[in-house]
This record gives structure tokens, sequence and C-alpha cells, in this order.
């Protein structure tokens, strides 16, 4: 847990970064918790750490800040397969790390930036369900709201046990699920995806992606097919665990410290549970589950009250 003078720090950078100073951080949070008040549908008892994360992510617009707190209960309601039961206990979480481990590197870059790993642990395309891997990166997430101060994460994907048959749970419809949480949400700033160790097929897959995203996101997608001295070009060895020749620990250290901090968060998670959204209670028309996402965005058929 980073120290309150460490924290103090990161967040005077982040708001000179961002063109502003930590008075108005100050003054935005104390808006944005005096609006989050008279809002008879959502729950009134946020951190104030988690405020300043909203405000953060939403670049000081308190517009936005508003949309994206109301947006992290809404879609507590519309999809709780997800973002709800989220008990580190849970059997389906605690064998997460036998498929996919998903870290983040504890040292920030110069440029102020987190260095996030995601690499398949297995090769057995039916030992894991997708949707139980979101559910846990997003945990992860939550609780690195209240100290995490990086301004936007560098994604390193190793895909050395990827299979084709890996991609079959990447339906539309997690894929529209992921989108709407990633940036509705969470606004998870992406600062660059690297892929390394990857099969001979991902090439394709990942040109074919391209044409899908803004051309800005598109050229933050790099496939590294041979070895990792261009990777080194981007993210230096010293923000890269000892897996990949760097001085960070290793991925399985991370992995370790990663579960015992949400497990340690255990009685936050089941509190967190309790705080529900009243949508009979909504100023304006209510927001269900087509409004959000659309055609392909239900894991099942939702009964609607």
């Amino acid at each position: 847990m980073a120290s309150s003078l460490e924290l103090m720090s990161s967040r005077e950078h982040q708001c000179i970064v961002m063109k502003g100073s930590l008075k108005l951080m100050i003054e935005l949070r104390e808006k944005l918790q005096e609006w989050l008040t008279k809002q008879p549908h959502l729950p009134h008892d946020m951190e104030e750490s988690r405020l300043e994360y909203f405000i953060v992510s939403s670049k000081h617009s308190l517009e936005l800040a508003k949309q994206r707190i109301d947006m992290y209960y809404t879609t507590k309601k519309l999809v709780p397969e997800i973002l709800t039961n989220r008990d580190p206990f849970a059997k389906q979480l605690k064998k997460i790390s036998q498929f996919m481990q998903f870290v983040c590197v504890p040292e920030l870059t110069p440029e102020k930036l987190r260095v996030v790993i995601t690499r398949y642990t297995s090769t057995d395309v039916g030992s894991y369900k997708l949707s139980d891997l979101l559910k846990y990166i997003l945990m992860i997430i939550d609780v690195g709201m209240s100290t995490d101060r990086s301004l936007g994460n560098i994604y390193i994907c190793d895909l050395s046990k990827m299979r084709l048959g890996h991609l079959t749970q990447l339906t539309p419809s997690l894929l529209k699920t992921t989108e709407i949480i990633s940036t509705k949400v969470y606004g998870v700033s992406i600062k660059g995806i690297h892929i390394i160790n990857a099969p001979s097929f991902v090439d394709r897959i990942v040109t074919l992606a391209k044409t899908t995203l803004k051309p800005k996101m598109a050229a933050r997608v790099s496939v590294h097919p041979s070895g990792l001295e261009s990777l080194y070009k981007v993210v230096p060895k010293s923000y890269l665990p000892v897996d990949y020749g760097g001085d960070q620990p290793s991925i399985d250290e991370l992995d370790e410290k990663q579960h015992n901090k949400l497990e340690e968060c255990r009685d936050w998670f089941m509190k967190e549970d309790l705080k529900t959204i009243k949508e009979d209670l909504r100023p304006g028309p209510a927001v269900n589950h087509d409004d959000l996402f659309g055609l392909y965005g239900s894991f099942r058929k939702l009964q609607v009250d």
C-alpha cells in the first residue's frame, strides 16, 4: 500500500499533467460528493479517494465524472454476473491464475504510466470462463481506484500459451460488455497494447481487429514477433518483471500478492455488493439493459420487472 506522502505527490503530479491543481481536485471532489448526496437513486457513501479517481479518469470534467459514477452503479444491476457476488474466496476466482494471470507492475514509468501484464498459463481452452476473468480484472481495478495514481496503462499480452480455441469465448456479448464497462464506467486510459510470444495466427487477427478501432487506438497496438528487443525500446527493462529480463518482481510473485490483496478486501467487496441502484427513484427515464448494451450485450435473457 502506498504511503500518504506518496499518494499526495502522485495526486499533485496528476493535477499538473491535466492542467489543474490539487486545490481544483478538492473543489471538484466536494462538488461531486454534494451532487451524489442529492441523487435519490444512488448510494451516497463513496470514499473520497474513489471520487477522486472518477475526477481524474474524466480529466477533471465534473459532468463526465457524474455520468461514470451513475454508470458504476447502473451496470452492477444490469450485469450482475460480472459486477456482483465478488467474493475473492470464491472457487472460480481463486483458480483464475490456473489459466491466466493479470498483474500490475508496482513501479510507475517516468511518465507515471502503469505496466499491466496478462499471460495465459494454460493451453486448456475449456478450463475457464472469460466472464470470470473479466470479473477478477475489474475487482483489481476497483481495489486500485483508492490508491493508484497512474495516468494510464501500458498492456503487455503474453500469448505463448494461447490457442485458437481460446477465441471461441470472445463473443460479441462479452466484447460489448467489456467495452461499455471500460469506457463508460472506469474510463480506462490505454497508452499501448504490446503483444509478445504470439502464435502465427495472432498477426492476422490483430490486423483484422485494428480495422474496427479508431486510428489513434489502432496505432497503439503492436505485435512483437521476434523476441523482446523491440519491446524494450518502448518499455525499458527496469519496468518489466524478471520473467522478461527486467528488474521488477516475477509475475508469479505479483500474482500472489494481488490475490492476497483482494482477499484482504473481502469485507469491502461484500459491503459494496449491498450498495444497489434504485431505478424507480431515478430522476428521468430508467436505464435498461438494451439501452446501454444493445442487441449483443446480454449473457442471458434478462427478466425485466
